[in-house]
C-alpha cells in the first residue's frame, strides 16, 4: 500500500514538472515572440510606439533579459533611455544577461551622467566576465566622475596589450581627462596599430593635440580619409595651435622685453595674420565660432589693438558677462587702454566675483581705472581689500628652503607707494619708500619707484644716482630702463636721451611711457610758440601819481615763435615784444622784434638775441643785444646771469630818448618741489643819470596736497636803491617790500592729457619808501588753465590790487590772457 501510494507520489512530481516546465517554454515563447514582433516596429521608424511597447513588456515580465537587453539598446540608438528607464535595470541578472547588452547598460547610464551607477554595472559584470574591457569602463566612468585617483588606480591594472583597439582609442581619451597627456598618446598610437578606423584616429589626432603636437596632428587629421573632412576636429585642431602659439608668443615679448631684444612683437604679429586669415575658414559652428573669438580677443589685446578687440566682441555671440574670465579680462584691458575707464570698471569689479581668479593684475586694473576716473577714495579702499586678499608669502616644497614674499604681495607694496604720488603727496611718497628700501635694499621694483618720486619731486640727479646702482646689472630691468630714460630728458641730456629712446622703442614699442618720450622727442621737430598779454586799468585819488608810473592804462604783449630745435641743442626764435601807457600827456608806445638763438644741454642754458626797435617816435636807433646764462649746479641749486644793452625802462625814460643796460643775478634752491627760494639782483643803468638797483628774495612753501588741490604760501621781499636825480617817473631814493602770498590750485577737471585748473591767489603786504610811512599792500587774482592737449595750453585770469607810492595808494585792475603749443 506504502509502496504503491510512493510510485503514485513521484508519479504526480514528474508530470508537473513536465508541466511547469512547459508551460515556462510556452511563456518564453509568448514574450519572445511579442518581443521579436516590437523591434522591426523600431527599425522602422515607429520609435516611441515600439519603445512603449517595450516597457509595457518589461511591465508584465520584468525579469525577461532579452527584453530588457533588446529595450536597452534600441533606446539608446535612439536616443531615448530616459532617467526613469533606469527603473527596469533592476530585473537584470549578470549571469543571465546576455552579452551583447551589457556594454549598453554602461553606455545609457553614462549618457545620463549616472557614473557612479555605471561604475557598480561595469564591476557587477567583471565578476562573471574577465574581458579586461570592464576594467577600462571602470577607469572611464570613475575619470568622468572626477575621481581621478581612483581612476589612475584602476587603470594601472591594464594591460594596454590586451585590450582591443576600440578600448584602446577609449582609454586614451581617458589618459587626457586624467592630464596623462603622454599615456594617451601611447595608446592612441597603439590603436591605430591595431585598428585604423575613424575612432581610433580621431583620438590618435586628439592626443597628438593635447602634446601639443600641432603641426603633426594638422597633417594627420590632412592625410586621413577618415577625418579630413571632420570639420569639427580640424577646427579643434587650428584653435588649439592658436592658442599654444598665443601663449608663446606672449611668454616671447615678455622675455624679449626683460632681455632688450629688438622687434619682441613678431611672433605674437605672425599668429595674429594668420588667425585673421584663418577666420573666413571657420566651421558654421557657433561654438567653435566662440573659441577661435575668445583666443583672437586675448591676442588682440596683448598686442594693444583695442579697437580690433571690440569689433570681435559681437562676433562670440554671448553678452560680456557669459565669457571665460581671462577673455573679460583681456577686454577690460582693452576699454581701459582705450582711454573708457567707466566701461573697464564694471568688468574688472564683475570678475572680482569669480571664485578663486582675483590676482594682482585684476586689482591694479580696477585700481587704475579707479585712479583715471578720479575716484581716489574708492582706490584707497581697493587698497585695503588687496592688502586682506592678496597673498604674503611664497612657499617652496623643497626641503630646507625658506619662504619667500610672494611676487603679489611685492607689487601691492610698490603700489601702496604710487598711490601717495598720485595724491600728489610725494613727501609721504617718499617716506614710504625710503622705509621699504630700508628693509628690502635689492628690491629692484621699490628702487624704481624710489627713483620716480624723485623725479616728481624735481630731483633728476638724485633719480638717476638711485637708477644707476643697478649698472652692470644683467639683464637690466625693465622699469630701470624706463626710469633711466625719464631721467635722461629730466637732465636734458639730449643725445643720450635719443638714443635709449631709439633702443626702447625697439623693444618696448607698447610702453606708454616710451611712446610718450618718442612724442615729446618728436615735438622737438616741431616749430613753437608762446605768448602773453597784460592789460591794466589805474586809478588813484592822485592823477599825477599815475603819469609817473604806467599811465591809466598799461599793454604789455610778448610774443616768441621757437624754430625746430637743430642737432638736438640748438634753436632759433623770434621775439615781439609791446608797451603801451596811456598819460595825461599822451600814449606812449614802444615795441622791438628780436632774433635769438638758444643753446641748451644738461641743464645749462645760453640764450643771445638781438634786438631793434620799431615805430620808434624819436626816430632813434634802438639796437640792442641780450645775454642770458644759466645752470643747474646740482638738484638744489641754480643760478643765472644776464645782460641787456636795451634795458626795460619805463616808458617815460623812453619817450624823453633815454636808453639803458641791465645787470642781473639770479640764484635759485629748491630742496623739492615743495620748498622753494630764489634771490634776484639786478642793477639798471639809465643813462639820464640814474642807476637803479633792486634785490628780490621769495621762500615759498606748499603747505597742502591732496589729489585735485596744492596750497602754497610765499614769503617775499623787495628792496631797490635809485639816484638822486630828477626824472618825471616814479623813483625813490630808497623803497622796501615785504609780501605774504597764498596760492591756492584746483584741478577742477581732468583727463588723460586734457585738464582744467582754477588758480586762486591773495597778497598782503607792506611798501615803505624814503620819507613816507609804510602802506598795506593788497592784490588778488583768479585765473583759468586749460590744457587743451598734450601740446597746447591756454591761460587766462583777472585781478585787483593796491599799491601805495609816494604815500598815495594805486589801485589796478588788471587781465592776463596766455597760451603756449607746438606746431
Amino acid at each position: 500500500m506504502n509502496f504503491n501510494f510512493t510510485v503514485l507520489a513521484l508519479s504526480c512530481g514528474t508530470l508537473l514538472f513536465s508541466t511547469l516546465s512547459y508551460a515556462e517554454l510556452i511563456y518564453k515563447d509568448v514574450v519572445d515572440q511579442q518581443r521579436e514582433k516590437v523591434i522591426p516596429l523600431i527599425k522602422q521608424g515607429q520609435v516611441d510606439t515600439g519603445l512603449q511597447k517595450l516597457r509595457q513588456l518589461l511591465g508584465r515580465y520584468p525579469n525577461n533579459q532579452k527584453l530588457i537587453a533588446d529595450f536597452v539598446i534600441m533606446a539608446y540608438e535612439n536616443k531615448k533611455f530616459a532617467e526613469s528607464d533606469i527603473r527596469y535595470l533592476k530585473g537584470i541578472q549578470s549571469q543571465q544577461f546576455p552579452d551583447y547588452g551589457k556594454i549598453y547598460v554602461i553606455k545609457v547610464l553614462r549618457d545620463l551622467k549616472k557614473f557612479e551607477l555605471a561604475e557598480n554595472w561595469a564591476k557587477t559584470f567583471a565578476k562573471t566576465d574577465s574581458n579586461p574591457q570592464w576594467i577600462v569602463w571602470t577607469g572611464i566612468l570613475q575619470a568622468e566622475a572626477g575621481k581621478k585617483a581612483q581612476a589612475k588606480k584602476t587603470l594601472s591594472q591594464v594591460d594596454i596589450n590586451q585590450v582591443e583597439a576600440d578600448y584602446l582609442a577609449q582609454l586614451s581619451y581617458t589618459y587626457r581627462l586624467l592630464d596623462m597627456p603622454v599615456e594617451a598618446l601611447n595608446t592612441a598610437n597603439l590603436a591605430i596599430e591595431k585598428s585604423k578606423d575613424a575612432s581610433t584616429e580621431e583620438q590618435y589626432a586628439l592626443a597628438l593635440l593635447t602634446n601639443a603636437d600641432y603641426a603633426n596632428a594638422e597633417n594627420f587629421i590632412q592625410n586621413s580619409q577618415s577625418l579630413k573632412e571632420n570639420a569639427d576636429l580640424r577646427a579643434n585642431a587650428k584653435i588649439n595651435e592658436f592658442s599654444q602659439r598665443i601663449q608663446n608668443a606672449v611668454e616671447y615679448y615678455k622675455l624679449s622685453i626683460y632681455r632688450g631684444r629688438k622687434q619682441p612683437y613678431q611672433p605674437l604679429d605672425e599668429v595674429l595674420a594668420d588667425m585673421e586669415q584663418y577666420e573666413s575658414q571657420l566651421p558654421n559652428d557657433p561654438n567653435w565660432k566662440r573659441r577661435f573669438y575668445y583666443e583672437y580677443i586675448y591676442a588682440l589685446n596683448e598686442r594693444n589693438r583695442s579697437q580690433k578687440v571690440f569689433e570681435q566682441i559681437p562676433k562670440t555671440g554671448v553678452p560680456i558677462e557669459q565669457m571665460p574670465p581671462y577673455v573679460r579680462q583681456a577686454i577690460a584691458d582693452a576699454y581701459f587702454k582705450n582711454q573708457q575707464p567707466q566701461i573697464a570698471e564694471k568688468i574688472y569689479k564683475n570678475l572680482l566675483q569669480e571664485k578663486n581668479y582675483a590676482h594682482f593684475e585684476l586689482y591694479a586694473g580696477l585700481y587704475y581705472s579707479l585712479i583715471e576716473q578720479e575716484k581716489y577714495k574708492e582706490a584707497d579702499q581697493l587698497l585695503k581689500i588687496m592688502d586682506k586678499a592678496l597673498p604674503t608669502f611664497q612657499y617652496s616644497n623643497a626641503k630646507g628652503v625658506d619662504k619667500v614674499t610672494h611676487d603679489d604681495r611685492s607689487e601691492y607694496l610698490a603700489l601702496v607707494g604710487l598711490n601717495y604720488a598720485y595724491r600728489q603727496e610725494y613727501a609721504k611718497a617718499e617716506q614710504y619708500y625710503e622705509q621699504l628700501i630700508a628693509k628690502a635694499p635689492n628690491n629692484v621694483l621699490f628702487q624704481n619707484n624710489r627713483a620716480f618720486i624723485q623725479l616728481l619731486r624735481e630731483n633728476p640727479q638724485r633719480a638717476e644716482w638711485i637708477v644707476s646702482q643697478w649698472d652692470g646689472v644683467i639683464p637690466v630691468d625693465e622699469g630701470i630702463r624706463i626710469r633711466h630714460l625719464e631721467n635722461l630728458r629730466a637732465l636734458e641730456n639730449i643725445q643720450e636721451w635719443r638714443i635709449q629712446s631709439a633702443e626702447l622703442i625697439q623693444t618696448m614699442p607698447e610702453d606708454t611711457t616710451v611712446v610718450k618720450n618718442k612724442k615729446e622727442l618728436n615735438d622737438r621737430n616741431h616749430a613753437s610758440i608762446q605768448h602773453l598779454s597784460n592789460f591794466s586799468e589805474s586809478d588813484s585819488d592822485n592823477s599825477a601819481l599815475l603819469d609817473r608810473l604806467r599811465g591809466n592804462r598799461e599793454q604789455d604783449h610778448f610774443t616768441r615763435i621757437h624754430s625746430p630745435w637743430l642737432f638736438d641743442n640748438y634753436r632759433t626764435y623770434v621775439d615781439h615784444s609791446f608797451r603801451s601807457g596811456e598819460y595825461d600827456t599822451g600814449t606812449i608806445e614802444y615795441q622791438r622784434v628780436g632774433l635769438g638763438l638758444e643753446w641748451a644741454s644738461r641743464r645749462k642754458a645760453v640764450n643771445i638775441m638781438l634786438s631793434q626797435s620799431i615805430d620808434n617816435e624819436q626816430d632813434q636807433d634802438r639796437f640792442g643785444v641780450k645775454l642770458n646764462w644759466s645752470q643747474w649746479l646740482n638738484d638744489h641749486w641754480q643760478y643765472a646771469l644776464g645782460f641787456n644793452s636795451q634795458a626795460d625802462i619805463p616808458l617815460q625814460a623812453i619817450r624823453n630818448g633815454n636808453e639803458g643796460k641791465s645787470y642781473t643775478f639770479d640764484l635759485n634752491w629748491q630742496q623739492h618741489e615743495s620748498r622753494k627760494a630764489g634771490l634776484v639782483y639786478q642793477l639798471t643803468d639809465i643813462d639820464d643819470d640814474n642807476t637803479r638797483q633792486e634785490v628780490s628774495a621769495y621762500l615759498k612753501q606748499q603747505i597742502f596736497q591732496a589729489p585735485h588741490h596744492t596750497t602754497s604760501l610765499t614769503l617775499a621781499g623787495y628792496y631797490s636803491q635809485n639816484k638822486d636825480v630828477i626824472v618825471d617817473y616814479f623813483n625813490p631814493e630808497e623803497s622796501y617790500s615785504a609780501e605774504l602770498n597764498l596760492q591756492h590750485e584746483w584741478i577742477t577737471w581732468r583727463r588723460y592729457d586734457r585738464n582744467f585748473t582754477q588758480h586762486f591767489e591773495a597778497t598782503i603786504g607792506t611798501f615803505g619808501q624814503d620819507n613816507y610811512s609804510s602802506k598795506p599792500i593788497y592784490n588778488v587774482f583768479y585765473e583759468h588753465d586749460w590744457q587743451l592737449s598734450r601740446t597746447w595750453r591756454l591761460n587766462y585770469g583777472i585781478g585787483w590790487g593796491t599799491h601805495p607810492y609816494d604815500g598815495e595808494d594805486e589801485e589796478k585792475t588788471y587781465a592776463t590772457v596766455g597760451f603756449k603749443g607746438i606746431f
